[in-house]
């Protein structure tokens, strides 16, 4: 939603839920006509995302004994073809679309090809972003995921860039992060929302497959002034209800009382 907003901050039009009905050339561009609508929205260029489809023609994947359907060629959770000497990596294997996922699946396919250590495909924490501006990234679970899977076991802490000083010096305030986990702290996602967002999320890539809990993060020492103190403004922000809760309050009057 804050990158919608933002686009249309910056002067941009968004339509929604409309029904294209047809797309001609203009003398001035393209024009496209929309269902309802009797004036044509003209623009210059048109882009069309329709998705990928493999190109599995000439392969001759049956004479091999590859199985394969019109998503692409079937593998095993270790990558593995129907053919055991065969492996498929990246788009063509399904699942995740990234370049990034490719390079993961050819991780795997080294060690079982070659070294022949068990491997197991695992998307848990496969980040992914979307170059927009501002930025979006996201790895592990969502909030409505963590919900379904734990319950009321689930706890959402957020941090934002207004509250972060490179964020204030370089005047780019924009976003902040959102950080998902269970009721004690351990990690389950993360979101982040604003410049260099997809640098940002390696570290909560790491801390999900290692079940880390937000106190590992507040014990780093984070450099100053950086946008990735974010990661432990959130962190921190998660144990601060505790620390002014009754008991610690309790604990620091008794120690105050014995010197």
């Amino acid at each position: 939603e804050a990158v919608r907003q933002e686009l249309i901050a910056e002067g941009g039009v968004v339509r929604e839920g409309v029904k294209i009905e047809g797309v001609r050339q203009g003398q001035n561009g393209i024009a496209m006509t929309l269902s309802g609508e009797a004036e044509p929205i003209a623009g210059s260029h048109l882009l069309v995302a329709a998705g990928r489809r493999p190109r599995l023609e000439g392969l001759d994947l049956e004479k091999a004994e590859v199985a394969f359907t019109d998503s692409g060629i079937t593998v095993d959770a270790g990558l593995r073809t129907s053919n055991p000497r065969i492996y498929a990596i990246g788009d063509i294997a399904g699942g995740p679309q990234f370049t990034h996922a490719a390079g993961y699946h050819a991780g795997l396919v080294i060690r079982n090809a070659l070294f022949r250590l068990p491997v197991k495909t695992d998307y848990a924490a496969l980040p992914w972003v979307t170059y927009s501006d501002p930025e979006l990234a996201h790895v592990g679970l969502t909030e409505a995921e963590a919900r379904r899977r734990f319950g009321a076991d689930v706890r959402v802490t957020r941090a934002e860039f207004g509250a972060n000083d490179r964020a204030q010096a370089e005047r780019d305030i924009l976003g902040g992060i959102k950080v998902v986990t269970r009721a004690n702290g351990t990690i389950l996602g993360a979101s982040i929302l604003g410049s260099g967002a997809g640098e940002l999320l390696p570290l909560w890539g790491l801390a999900i497959p290692r079940k880390l809990k937000l106190s590992a993060l507040t014990g780093v020492v984070f450099p100053y002034p950086t946008r990735a103190e974010l990661s432990k403004a959130a962190a921190s922000a998660f144990y601060t209800p505790k620390l002014f809760s009754r008991w610690p309050k309790l604990v620091v009057r008794l120690l105050a009382l014995l010197g």
